[in-house]
């Protein structure tokens, strides 16, 4: 019989720096590899050297291990160093695996972010920086998805804790994303070979119809279903069908008792809220073939899924009859948001316009600043230099873009700006704090 490792031991070069402890079919070490790299290190208990389907699984992690890197699939999963077997007591499957450090898995992140924003007795997403970041991990994490799933890979067991991420202050989402434990992952066109010896890996409270009917194996659909799950808590702040009792859980799971979820945030434009809340309603139908693909569900969270003629319809010609109302004075609070049923701007030029009538027109990519609209008031001694960015898109629109290293907030109709949006007549840009109910300078914006 095969023994456990210690701290110092050293089997094939690979010397236990640590010992994770002991899982259903493996146990975890951190290791130093002969090349003198960091990896994870797993001794697995099953399948034991003796058991029918075990050469088989050898040869399943090896083209498991293959497929990765094909294509973008290895930008997303824990890359595979070495796998051999070995004697250790007893004959024994090892795999070593890239270390991932420097982040926390994303159910330690949630609960961190819930616990810092639990005593102010509001959700994370409530904060437009954390909502800003969670629509970026649901857009990623579905991205790895798509790409396993390009390469026939049925992750099996997604789930917050396998869903790793990486601090990296350079990019926007602050995070690079890793799907970890993979070892149990399955080929979409080839039976596993514990199939009919052992149930399927999964997780309580994140496993499938799938993974929860007698006989049945997961698919690619699988992974859309819990990873709808995921999506759920990350956009809309909960989880559609947690229940300590397991029972209970494949009640509702079966039952499609989940509905169409409302989202804590605005979605980046041109993705569409409506849009994105039924897609996550689909993600969790009790039937495979009625849930949207990686691909689709990846669309529809960045708004590809949409026509141009939707996204931008042409605007209606003001009427002089109707004219806008002036804006609220500088010293006023944020104008409340203005309706979205507007179409946005689509003329060759948009007007700014200060509280105090003063206008100033643009007609091609303007970069605002204080030097700029200092002539609407003092208050513009608030705005950075490249505070944000005017501009006319391919289609015609006119949008507003925040300047990466403005220090303070650029506000649209009171609400921080973290993304591209689009203007619509009537649209205030001003700059200030969102949360401190702090606006400076508000300039409406008009199509001229």
């Amino acid at each position: 019989m095969a023994k456990k490792l210690k701290v110092g031991d050293t089997i094939r070069g690979y010397r236990i720096l640590k010992v994770f402890g002991p899982g259903m079919m493996a146990i975890s070490y951190a290791a130093q590899a002969p090349d003198g790299r960091k990896v994870f290190f797993k001794q697995y208990k099953s399948p034991a050297p003796t058991v029918v389907w075990y050469r088989d699984f050898v040869a399943y992690q090896k083209e498991l291990a293959a497929r990765v890197v094909r294509g973008k699939a290895d930008n997303f999963a824990v890359g595979h160093v070495d796998s051999f077997e070995e004697v250790w007591g007893g004959r024994c499957y090892f795999q070593a695996f890239q270390f991932v450090e420097n982040g926390a898995d994303l159910q330690q992140v949630l609960d961190k972010e819930r616990e810092s924003h639990r005593a102010i007795g509001k959700a994370p997403t409530s904060n437009p920086v954390i909502w800003a970041r969670h629509a970026t991990w649901a857009k990623v994490l579905v991205a790895g998805v798509g790409a396993l799933h390009d390469v026939k890979i049925v992750h099996a067991d997604l789930k917050p804790a396998n869903a790793y991420l990486i601090e990296d202050p350079t990019i926007a989402a602050e995070f690079q994303l890793k799907l970890i434990d993979m070892d149990f992952s399955l080929l979409a066109d080839r039976r596993p070979p514990w199939h009919g010896h052992q149930g399927y890996v999964g997780t309580d409270n994140y496993r499938s119809p799938e993974h929860l009917t007698k006989g049945g194996v997961p698919g690619l659909a699988s992974d859309i279903f819990t990873c709808g799950l995921i999506l759920y808590e990350l956009l809309a702040g909960r989880h559609p069908y947690w229940s300590e009792d397991q029972s209970d859980y494949a009640r509702l799971v079966h039952g499609y008792t989940a509905e169409p979820p409302a989202l804590l945030g605005e979605m980046p434009w041109p993705a569409s809220n409506g849009d994105v809340s039924a897609a996550l309603h689909r993600c969790l139908n009790p039937d495979p073939a009625k849930r949207p693909t990686a691909a689709e569900l990846r669309a529809i969270l960045s708004g590809r899924n949409r026509k141009p003629a939707a996204a931008a319809p042409t605007a209606p010609a003001p009427k002089p009859s109707a004219p806008l109302p002036r804006p609220a004075a500088p010293a006023a609070a944020p104008a409340a948001a203005v309706p979205t049923a507007r179409p946005p701007i689509t003329s060759e030029a948009v007007q700014l316009r200060g509280a105090d009538g003063a206008t100033l027109q643009l007609r091609i990519r303007t970069e605002l600043g204080k030097r700029l609209v200092r002539q609407f008031g003092a208050d513009g001694d608030f705005w950075d230099e490249g505070q944000c960015v005017l501009e006319r898109g391919a289609g015609g629109q006119w949008f507003v873009r925040p300047g990466a290293a403005a220090t303070n907030q650029t506000l649209l109709n009171g609400r921080a700006l973290t993304t591209p949006r689009p203007l619509r007549a009537g649209d205030q840009i001003a700059v200030g704090n969102e949360v401190k109910n702090i606006a400076k300078l508000p300039l409406t914006v008009l199509p001229a």
